[in-house]
This record gives structure tokens, C-alpha cells and sequence, in this order.
């Protein structure tokens, strides 16, 4: 009796086996991409300082991130983050003629200021920043993540309608009849890939050769794609 009941299954299987042979595919892969300035500039400064105990060098550093807090609270400027992360001390081990001596230690720590107005508020915080200690930082020009996904709705409709337009090319340059969606692979978790417009090294200055800087930001470019499974008989 269980021998029986095997050979419809088995006659179904191969039915539907055969059904999906007939289902011919063209995958194809859409790609849309939009230009669009950047709404923010992030500043990161690198901060370090030696001592010869940890408490000393703690303070030390503790006094200039401090220093920069406070004058960006007095630039004037209200829209922009303030963030410090990256602390880290290390014994300062110095090298010299093959051998090795410990001479106190280093405290190192990055400051991040992200500022949404990329004119006269970011000239007002760079100014800030350069008179506030005697320190490094890098300038780079992003889109913001508010912005980004503003556009990813357009992004991704631009790229299903490129996958479209793709195979309907392939479809009648050889003449495979009526193509229709089978299977849409979307899995990338971050889809856009802004390019940051520079991260220029800048040291600061002191107050009597400075100037007023002057920055302009060029188009960035932010980005989609999806693979699309279409079907013709």
C-alpha cells in the first residue's frame, strides 16, 4: 500500500520539476546614482600629551579637551555635536641604540565636532578650535545620514527601474518574448557610499598669522543597487 502512495508523488514532483525548467531567467543588476552636496562637516581632533605618572597625564589631557569644550561653547555656533571617544594611555617607551627605556607616559584621545552649517558656522568653529590649543585636526565634508535617507526611496525606484530597462534590452535584442519579474535580491544594509569630499591634515596657527578660512565643498555622489531575476518562456 506505502508503494502506491509513492508513485503520485513521485509523477507530481516531476511535474513541477518540469514546470520551473520551462522558466527561462536573465538576472540583471540595477544601479542608480544621485549628486548632491554635502549638509555637514566633521571635525576630528587629535589631542595627545606625556607626563611622567598616569594621573598627570590624565589631567593634562583632561584640561585640553576642556579647553576645546569651552570655546566651542563660547563660538556662538548652537547646531553642532561635541563628542570624545578614543581615550587611551600607554607607557612613552623610548627606543635608542637597540635598547628600550620607559620614560613616563602617553595619553592620546579624538574629539569629534560634527557641524550642520557648512559656511559661517564652520568657519566660526574652525577659528574656535584653532585658538584653543595648539593641536591637529582633519576636515571632511559628508552627507548627512538625515539626508541620505531622504533620498532612498528615489535611489531604490531608479534602480529597479534601470534593472528593467536592462532586461527589456536583453529581451528584444534577442527576441525572448514577454519578460516578467521573478526575484529581487536587496539585502545591502547600507546602500549609499557617499564620498567624502577631503580629509585634509590642518595645523593650527597661531593668532597673529591667521586668516579667515575659506572652504568649498563640491557635489557628492550617493548610491543604490538591487539584482533583479526576470522570466520568459
Amino acid at each position: 500500500m506505502k508503494k502506491l502512495l509513492l508513485i503520485p508523488l513521485l509523477f507530481l514532483f516531476i511535474s513541477i520539476s518540469a514546470i520551473a525548467q520551462d522558466k527561462q531567467r536573465i538576472t540583471v543588476e540595477g544601479i542608480s546614482e544621485m549628486k548632491i552636496m554635502p549638509d555637514e562637516a566633521l571635525l576630528t581632533i587629535s589631542l595627545s600629551e606625556k607626563a611622567l605618572s598616569t594621573a598627570a597625564v590624565t589631567n593634562a589631557l583632561n584640561k585640553k579637551t576642556k579647553a576645546v569644550a569651552d570655546a566651542l561653547k563660547k563660538s556662538g555656533v548652537i547646531a553642532y555635536t561635541f563628542t570624545a571617544d578614543n581615550y587611551y594611555v600607554s607607557i612613552n617607551r623610548v627606543y635608542t641604540e637597540g635598547s628600550a627605556k620607559d620614560s613616563g607616559y602617553v595619553a592620546s584621545q579624538n574629539l569629534r565636532v560634527v557641524v550642520k552649517n557648512t559656511e559661517q558656522d564652520l568657519i566660526k568653529i574652525v577659528e574656535t578650535v584653532q585658538q584653543a590649543a595648539d593641536m591637529g585636526f582633519q576636515l571632511e565634508f559628508r552627507v548627512s545620514e538625515e539626508t541620505k535617507k531622504s533620498y532612498q526611496e528615489d535611489l531604490l525606484k531608479n534602480a529597479l527601474e534601470d534593472a528593467r530597462k536592462k532586461a527589456a534590452i536583453i529581451a528584444v535584442s534577442l527576441e525572448l518574448g514577454e519578460i516578467k519579474a521573478f526575484q529581487i535580491d536587496y539585502t545591502s544594509s547600507q546602500p549609499f557610499q557617499p564620498v567624502m569630499y577631503r580629509a585634509e591634515a590642518m595645523m593650527m596657527k597661531s593668532a597673529d598669522s591667521r586668516t579667515e578660512p575659506t572652504f568649498n565643498p563640491e557635489e557628492q555622489t550617493v548610491s543604490d543597487r538591487v539584482k533583479v531575476v526576470f522570466t520568459f518562456e
